[in-house]
């Protein structure tokens, strides 16, 4: 199936590792859709871990969750991802983060570089060989904007040795459609030769 959008886009990349996964983490619960899929797609044992600020969205996330009877699986973090290192031991296999505002809430509450950099630093720590990181930007908005920039500065300077850093732009679709980077770690020792010969 083709993606149509990043949120789309984003699930597939991580259902590769999903299977087999041991711990993954949704550090943007919002209505708890991502918190759903990881739920659905991973096994029985997986730890779930899922923040937010807004203890509104944690409320409808863990709604959803319960309905689909998975609530066991799920640890709550009424948290700032920025503290993400510090509840979630890893290694974790797969985390997403879909950026900027809720909907159908203050759109002055929003995802920010400041809280982005220590969380992402975090996760990348954490995550194991193999592991992948989504995060899905917003540019239809000031923040969302920043957001981007910190991305692009950050990301690019990741060792390609060690990670495979992409992004996905739908330049054929209006409203300033979202952006959709991926971080894939690399699974083979940081010493081996990458080239066939």
């Amino acid at each position: 199936m083709i993606p149509s959008n990043a949120v789309m886009a984003a699930r597939q990349y991580l259902a590769a590792v999903l299977a087999n996964a041991r711990c993954v983490v949704d550090a943007t619960a919002g209505n708890g859709n991502d918190t759903l899929f990881l739920c659905k797609q991973t096994p029985a044992d997986c730890r779930v871990f899922a923040f937010d600020v807004q203890l509104a969205a944690i409320r409808s996330a863990t709604e959803l969750i319960t309905k689909h009877g998975f609530l066991d699986k799920v640890r709550w973090l009424h948290a700032d991802h920025a503290q993400l290192a510090n509840h979630v031991d890893g290694p974790v296999d797969a985390a997403l983060f879909n950026l900027g505002y809720l909907p159908g809430q203050d759109h002055s509450i929003t995802t920010s570089p400041a809280s982005l950099a220590p969380a992402l630093q975090g996760l990348v720590d954490l995550l194991a060989p193999g592991g992948r990181i989504t995060l899905v930007a917003y540019p239809g908005h000031k923040p969302g904007l920043a957001e981007i920039d910190f991305l692009e500065k950050t990301l690019s300077r990741y060792s390609q040795q060690q990670f495979v850093v992409t992004r996905l732009n739908f330049i054929n679709q209006c409203n300033n459609p979202a952006i959709l980077y991926t971080i894939g770690k690399a699974r083979r020792d940081l010493n081996e030769n990458s080239s066939s010969n």
